[in-house]
């Protein structure tokens, strides 16, 4: 299983497989989120997470 934590417009999307899962208002939530969906899953499942940040203006 792949999540990706997404930082867009100011809220936080959980992402796995191309699909949104869920959305936040901060990281700690997203990320809190992930970590019960990957303590739920079948352990013998790859998984892996990524987070993308917004990018900053210059």
């Amino acid at each position: 299983m792949r999540y990706e934590v997404v930082e867009e417009t100011g809220e936080w999307i959980v992402r796995s497989e191309g699909s949104e899962l869920a959305r936040f208002p901060d990281q700690d939530a997203a990320l809190q989120d992930v970590a019960t969906r990957l303590r739920d899953a079948d352990g013998s499942t790859p998984a892996s997470l990524s987070v993308r940040y917004q990018p900053k203006a210059g």
